[in-house]
């Protein structure tokens, strides 16, 4: 059985829109590991481009404030964070890496990385 808190994780991964390229120790990668838009930024930008998933991080305080304390870090540390996590929690890797190969998981890709591009607008 996975933790609770790596599924917390897993939801957290998925928000910002994680991908792991290559073997389960590459680095982590992804539009909003990546991004240099505030919480904020990221938030007003997820509103326009993604208002359910936004409804459902608002509902989210925890998940919310994992966000904004990943997004306080630099990006280097940001993935050396994610990695550790997936290192801690291969279970959540491998579900990650199967939901990304769906047509959700494409879709889910696809929207975080709009966000991605538009967030410095907000």
């Amino acid at each position: 059985m996975i933790p609770c808190r790596a599924i917390g994780g897993f939801a957290i991964a998925t928000a910002l829109g994680l991908v792991t390229a290559g073997p389960a120790s590459a680095q982590p990668a992804g539009p909003l590991i990546e991004t240099t838009c505030s919480y904020a930024q990221i938030e007003a930008a997820l509103q326009v481009e993604a208002p359910e998933a936004s409804g459902r991080l608002a509902e989210r305080p925890n998940a919310q404030a994992k966000i904004q304390e990943l997004l306080a870090l630099p990006i280097d540390q940001r993935r050396q964070r994610v990695k550790s996590f997936m290192d801690r929690n291969p279970d959540v890797a491998s579900m990650i890496a199967q939901k990304r190969n769906t047509p959700e998981g494409q879709d889910k890709l696809m929207t975080m990385q709009r966000i991605a591009d538009t967030c410095h607008n907000y």
